[in-house]
């Protein structure tokens, strides 16, 4: 993956551990009030998708998928 691409995933992951670690979902809002909270999740915008997943006991976000 080319190094501009590689910043914008690494931007977007940011993000996510930053809503995760507030408990909140991008698209589905509060991770307290999920019945599957390790679901596999997407998030995408107009350059990329990705698919990730949270583990809240172990205070993780794993990168599974990137499409670009």
């Amino acid at each position: 993956m080319p190094n501009a691409e590689q910043e914008l995933v690494a931007a977007v992951m940011d993000g996510l551990v930053d809503l995760a670690a507030m408990a909140i979902d991008p698209k589905d809002g509060s991770l307290y009030e999920d019945p599957h909270p390790m679901r596999l999740r997407t998030y995408e915008d107009e350059h990329l998708m990705v698919w990730y997943q949270t583990i809240p006991h172990r205070s993780r976000v794993y990168l599974k998928r990137v499409n670009l």
